[in-house]
C-alpha cells in the first residue's frame, strides 16, 4: 500500500520575500507591505488593508495622512526610511500646519513600517513626536448665558436651523456629527419619554447610546423633523438633516433654474458658520458649537445624584481623563461647595464669626 503524502499549506514567509502565498518571486498582493515597496505604494498598501478595521470619518483622515506622507517621501523605499528622514518631514509639516497634526501623519507611517518590521531599534528609540501644548478644557455657559443664547437662538430665518442644533446638542451631548447622522428611525417621539438613538457618526462603539429628551431638546427636534418632511422626507432610513445637492457651475449660471432637491441618503455638511454667528450675536465668542456638548456634560456631573454608570450612557464617555477634558464646573456652583464649609455662626464678645468645618477639626475664622 503507497504511502499516503499530505501537502503541507503554504505559509507566508517573513516580510513577504519570495512569499508562496503573495506571489511569484517575491511579487506581493496589493494590500501587503513589503520592505522593498516605494513609500507611496507601501502606504497605499497600509491603508487598504487597515480600513477594514476603522468606521465613521476615521478613514477619510488616514486617508489624508496617507495623502501627505506621500507628497513627502514618493518614491523613497520603505526600507531605507531612517530618522533623519522622519525629523526632516517634521521640520517640513511644522511650517504648515500644528505639531498634533504633524504627530498623526507620522502615527500613520509608523504602523505601515510596523507592518513591514521596520519601526525597530534604527528608529524607535530615537523617534520623538513634537511637543503638544496641554489639551484645553472644554468651555461651558453660565445660566446668564444660557438664557442669552435662547433669547437669539432663533432671530434670523437663515440661522434658525443652527439655532435648533445648537439647543439640541446643549440638551443632548450630541455632537453635531453625531446629530447630522440621526435618520428617522433613531427618533422617537411618541414615546414616554420621547428620546432619540445615537447609531451614526459616533467615533467609538461607546458612544452609541439612548437619550432623553427635555423640553427644549424636544421641541427643537420636533422642528427639525417637520422641516424634513416639509422637504419631501418619508423615509424611516432618511438623514433628518439631509445634504443638498451641489448644482454645476453651468446650472448656477442658468436664469430660472430651480435648485435641486434635498439628498436624503446623505447627512447635510455643517452648521458651523451659522452657529457661530449665533454665538457671536448672544456675546459667546470664546465659545465653540462643539462646547455645547461639553455644557450638557458639566451641568450633568454638577449634580452629585448622577451615577458613573449614567453619565456613561448619557454622554457616552467612560475614562475619567475625558471627563476632566470636557467638564468645566461653573464657578457658582464651586461657590456653593466652598461657601458649605463655613456651616455655622458662633459669637464671642459681641463679634460674629464663621465657624469653618475641616477634616481634622472645626476653627473659628476671626
Amino acid at each position: 500500500m503507497k504511502d499516503i503524502v499530505r501537502d503541507t499549506p503554504p505559509k507566508h514567509t517573513r516580510n513577504h520575500v519570495r512569499c508562496p502565498i503573495c506571489g511569484v518571486h517575491g511579487k506581493p498582493l496589493s494590500d501587503i507591505v513589503v520592505r522593498s515597496m516605494p513609500a507611496d505604494e507601501a502606504l497605499a498598501a497600509w491603508f487598504k488593508q487597515h480600513r477594514q478595521y476603522i468606521a465613521g470619518g476615521t478613514p477619510r483622515t488616514y486617508l489624508q495622512y496617507v495623502k501627505v506622507l506621500t507628497e513627502f517621501f514618493q518614491q523613497m523605499p520603505l526600507k531605507t526610511i531612517g530618522i533623519g528622514n522622519i525629523r526632516a518631514f517634521q521640520d517640513w509639516r511644522k511650517q504648515k500646519c500644528v505639531a498634533s497634526r504633524v504627530n498623526a501623519e507620522l502615527s500613520a507611517l509608523q504602523m505601515c513600517m510596523k507592518e513591514a518590521d521596520l519601526w525597530d531599534k534604527r528608529i524607535a528609540p530615537l523617534y520623538r513626536p513634537l511637543p503638544v501644548p496641554k489639551t484645553k478644557v472644554r468651555q461651558n455657559m453660565s445660566e446668564d448665558e444660557e438664557r442669552r443664547l435662547l433669547a437669539v437662538a432663533f432671530d434670523k430665518p437663515r440661522r434658525r436651523l443652527a439655532g435648533h442644533c445648537l439647543i439640541i446638542m446643549a440638551n443632548t451631548s450630541m455632537g453635531f456629527g453625531e446629530l447630522r447622522h440621526l435618520r428617522r428611525r433613531d427618533v422617537f417621539l411618541n414615546e414616554d419619554p420621547p428620546f432619540v438613538e445615537v447609531n451614526g457618526g459616533a467615533k467609538n462603539d461607546y458612544r452609541l447610546r439612548s437619550i432623553p429628551l427635555n423640553f427644549l431638546a424636544l421641541r427643537s427636534v420636533r422642528w427639525i423633523v417637520k422641516r424634513w418632511q416639509q422637504l419631501g422626507g418619508n423615509g424611516e432610513d432618511q438623514y433628518i438633516l439631509p445634504h443638498h445637492a451641489r448644482r454645476t457651475l453651468e446650472e448656477k449660471t442658468e436664469r430660472g433654474h430651480v435648485g435641486a432637491g434635498p439628498i436624503f441618503t446623505e447627512p447635510m455638511g455643517h452648521i458651523y458658520r451659522a452657529a457661530r454667528g449665533i454665538l457671536h450675536d448672544a456675546g459667546l465668542d470664546h465659545l465653540d458649537p462643539y462646547d455645547m456638548r461639553s455644557h450638557f456634560i458639566t451641568k450633568i456631573l454638577s449634580d452629585p445624584n448622577v451615577s458613573d454608570q449614567m453619565g456613561n450612557e448619557l454622554f457616552g464617555h467612560a475614562s475619567k481623563a475625558m471627563r476632566r477634558r470636557y467638564s468645566k464646573q461653573r464657578m457658582e456652583l464651586k461657590k456653593v461647595h466652598v461657601d458649605a464649609m463655613c456651616k455655622k455662626q458662633v459669637k464671642s464678645e459681641g463679634e460674629t464669626h464663621k465657624l469653618a468645618v475641616f477634616p481634622g477639626g472645626k476653627r473659628v475664622l476671626k
